[in-house]
């Protein structure tokens, strides 16, 4: 059974990283069943499972599921541990092109919902609009303007010493006296 180091470091995440200690408990264990995840994560695996999977470490990572599909098990592609120097190789590259496949359907997607969402944006732009139009007719949202208006505070003239004649204009409050 191969130990991490015996695989190129460029496939090794830093040692102090969450993928780095998801990478040595399926490289320990011939599976790894989720609930010990989900405790050693916090339920947060998502991230270095992705992460080892991904584009820059092409592990590939095995799902173990039930009838259901529930996964309740993830374990490595045995082809990363055989010692073979051309399964592993193969494993990675499988995994490259799997992703690399994932990666352009995700792109042709959001190209494809593109123009969707533009006009999507468009209209809850108008709807607001529309809301703010309406509130400037609506009797209640204009008392409420009126009431504000009312309480705030009264333009205070200042005179500054060094100004001359002039004095300046501040919306600030006046001053408490305590």
């Amino acid at each position: 059974m191969k130990k991490l180091n015996d695989f190129n470091p460029c496939y090794i995440p830093k040692s102090h990283t969450q993928a780095y200690k998801l990478l040595s408990l399926l490289l320990d264990n011939d599976e790894v069943h989720e609930a010990k995840l989900t405790r050693i994560f916090n339920g947060r695996q998502r991230s270095p499972i992705q992460t080892l999977g991904g584009d820059k470490y092409c592990w590939n990572i095995i799902n173990h599921t039930n009838d259901k599909g529930v996964i309740f098990a993830r374990s490595l592609d045995s082809r990363h541990k055989s010692g073979s120097k051309l399964d592993d190789p193969k494993a990675r590259a499988e995994r490259k092109s799997e992703y690399k496949q994932d990666s352009h359907k995700l792109a042709k997607q959001g190209r494809i919902r593109e123009s969707t969402a533009f006009l999507e944006s468009i209209r809850a732009k108008s709807e607001l609009a529309d809301l703010v139009s309406d509130a400037a007719n609506d009797d209640y949202y204009n008392q409420q303007i009126e009431n504000e208006k009312a309480t705030t505070a009264p333009t205070v003239t200042a005179s500054n010493s060094n100004a001359g004649d002039k004095g300046s204009q501040t919306n600030h409050q006046p001053k408490k006296e305590s």
